[in-house]
């Protein structure tokens, strides 16, 4: 892939592999080599144990893979909704110094509702420290529907949220949509798992581009696509220099040149 103009900083990717399905370039050198190819500058992963079976352990793989790494790797943080107070605590004390961002929480594959008590937990302490909180949100699944935001979003005006996936599906896409508009402290990411033609166009009209953050999901989906979808007719330079790079490095607070 022909490498851009504009630095890319990348808020939601991950590490390892996958139960349901092949990710043939999972290792950390396959994804650096291919964040390279890209012009990815900034990558904030976490890994897939963290989701799939735990948190703790995922969170270790994390810090262990990036450990070298640092010029592109960031560390994203997950906790376990399900987990005990005690725990959630004891985790978020553990590695929220190294966290750049909360990356992701995921109602989903934990199988525990955004507006469950035990991400109130979670919230709690983070509003005390605030760094941004990526939610993966699917109007499709019971845990995950991104209108269950709204609520956070009013109660911790402190932390920027994240919509991850916008949403992911038609009906959820235009929920994400409002709430964003909604709340200064509520953005939307591009990783969407269904790339529909012009949808990107049509965020960037409704929200503005300065709400709409780069994301990849990289190795779980080709990240070229992701890419690919904000150079679509009628998406201009200035909206693809804020998604790609300047929205991200105001909220993460990186420093540096957007340009390769």
């Amino acid at each position: 892939m022909v490498k851009r103009d504009i630095d890319i900083i990348d808020i939601h990717a991950h590490l390892g592999s996958y139960f349901q399905f092949p990710i043939r370039q999972n290792e950390i050198k396959e994804i650096i080599e291919i964040a390279e190819s890209y012009g990815i500058k900034k990558m904030c992963v976490s890994h897939l144990i963290a989701f799939l079976y735990d948190a703790k352990e995922g969170n270790s793989l994390t810090l262990g893979g990036i450990n070298d790494f640092k010029k592109l790797f960031l560390f994203g943080g997950v906790i376990d909704p399900r987990w005990s107070e005690t725990k959630i605590e004891t985790e978020y004390l553990n590695i929220n110094p190294k966290v750049s961002m909360w990356n992701e929480l995921h109602p989903a594959l934990h199988q525990y509702p955004i507006s469950g008590i035990g991400y109130k937990v979670i919230l709690d302490l983070i509003k005390k420290n605030p760094k941004p909180v990526l939610f993966h949100t699917d109007e499709s699944d019971q845990y995950s529907k991104p209108g269950q935001i709204d609520e956070l979003a009013k109660l911790y005006p402190e932390i920027p949220f994240i919509i991850g996936h916008s949403g992911n599906v038609i009906g959820g896409f235009e929920i994400a949509v409002e709430i964003a508009k909604k709340y200064d402290n509520v953005f939307l990411d591009s990783t969407f798992s269904r790339n529909y033609f012009g949808l990107m166009k049509w965020m960037i009209k409704k929200v503005g581009a300065e709400k709409i953050l780069f994301g990849s999901d990289m190795p779980f989906l080709n990240g070229a696509a992701q890419i690919g979808k904000l150079y679509e007719a009628g998406i201009t330079d200035n909206d693809r220099q804020k998604i790609f790079h300047d929205n991200a490095a105001k909220l993460l607070q990186i420093k540096g040149s957007s340009k390769n």
